[in-house]
């Protein structure tokens, strides 16, 4: 099956390293592609609950930099994860926001629900 052109550009990978899960967005984040990638977010946290692994996730680290573009949709997205990380007793940090993420974080204080990090 070839990719979804309208998704070509937005990616989304995901690496676990002890108690962190780190998880890596490329593209827009925005209403054509939010419903996919949010489906792959909550298999990447998922993966490792129901592997059983002895070391539950208390860190979610969702690196930004190469985010281009994000609506609100996208914003709902992001909001979503910490929720996620919330009922798992786990921190949520966006990593490396470029300067439109961090305005739209700060305009919506959405930001607040972060912790933000740059490297």
């Amino acid at each position: 099956m070839s990719p979804d052109p309208a998704f070509a550009g937005t990616k989304i990978a995901g690496a676990r390293h002890g108690d962190r899960l780190v998880i890596e967005l490329w593209g827009s984040l925005d209403a054509m592609s939010v419903t996919a990638l949010q489906t792959q977010l909550y298999d990447l946290t998922r993966v490792y609950d129901v592997l059983g692994l002895t070391v539950p996730v208390r860190q979610i680290h969702i690196d930004v930099a190469r985010v281009d573009f994000c609506d609100a949709a996208g914003l709902r997205m992001l909001v979503a994860a910490r929720s996620v990380a919330g009922a798992r007793d786990a921190t949520c940090h966006l990593r490396n926001p470029q300067p439109h993420l961090r305005w739209l974080l700060r305009a919506t204080r959405a930001g607040d629900l972060f912790r933000l990090d740059h490297d």
